[in-house]
């Protein structure tokens, strides 16, 4: 975009020049932006993540012939901004919703606000399991559908879905890097039902069955290639359940090993 579009779209979002400012001046590489027109947050270009973080993430990977634990780049800088604009175009297009994109530059991205956090209502004690039952099969759902569109998320954690409390709807965020650069769309999207089931399995520790059962409505009928991409995955992770002294590492073990036996033979 040039200098004059940028500025008349920040007008029109009802941004102000020194609200704007000083969100461009924050240190935080992440900026919140409330008006009487709605909220907005700037994302701004941040370095790339360490090399050798992928070298050691993809020898395990290798080792353990798990491609779905693949290292996915993180290129940081303009190229991250870039990606995540055409993620959002291409996910908008096909239906998915994402954040609308406001204006953007090389290093610098402004969008809508798209819903409140899920995860945050998943963690507050007071809310009820029912409740967390019904969000967990309403981003199963719109993973799904977003799926049959032959598309894919970045990082499938919960804490990168949102809800729109005006439609009801799953949104998703958070588009920075794309797996389809080591790995197939058969691949990337079995590693969106990973992260997620992996991400929430906290939650469901005493509710398996639920947890299970909702796990297995996703996969009928899904594409036959991300089954087994999955199945070939979580076979070769289940050691991971069968260690001795399991109580000595604690509650996050349990919560992993919940998730991983949710996607044992179930693809």
């Amino acid at each position: 975009m040039n200098n004059n579009t940028i500025h008349a779209k920040i007008q029109a979002a009802g941004i102000k020049h020194d609200q704007w400012q000083q969100a461009m001046d924050s240190k935080e590489r992440i900026e919140k932006i409330t008006t009487d027109q709605g909220v907005y947050w700037l994302k701004k270009a941040a370095p790339a993540r360490g090399i050798f973080r992928y070298h050691a993430l993809n020898l395990f990977s290798w080792l353990l012939r798990l491609p779905l634990l693949k290292a996915v780049p993180q290129p940081g800088g303009t190229a991250a901004i870039a990606n995540e604009i055409k993620r959002l175009n291409a996910l908008q297009q096909a239906g998915v919703l994402v954040p609308k994109i406001i204006a953007h530059d090389n290093d610098w991205l402004l969008i809508e606000d798209v819903g409140v956090s899920i995860v945050k209502t998943l963690k507050q004690q007071s809310t009820k399991q029912a409740t967390r039952q019904q969000l967990f099969k309403q981003c199963l759902q719109a993973i799904k559908k977003l799926h049959r569109q032959k598309q894919y998320l970045s990082q499938g954690f919960i804490r990168n879905m949102l809800l729109d409390e005006v439609s009801n709807d799953i949104a998703f965020i958070d588009f920075e890097d794309d797996p389809l650069q080591v790995m197939s769309l058969a691949e990337a999207q079995a590693r969106d039902l990973l992260l997620l089931v992996n991400s929430t399995a906290r939650f469901f520790v005493q509710d398996q069955t639920f947890f299970n059962h909702a796990i297995s409505e996703f996969l009928q009928d899904h594409d036959g290639a991300m089954i087994d991409a999955l199945n070939t995955t979580t076979q070769r992770m289940q050691w991971i359940t069968k260690i001795p002294f399991q109580k000595l590492f604690g509650h996050d073990y349990q919560k992993l090993k919940v998730g991983i036996l949710a996607l044992k033979n179930m693809a």
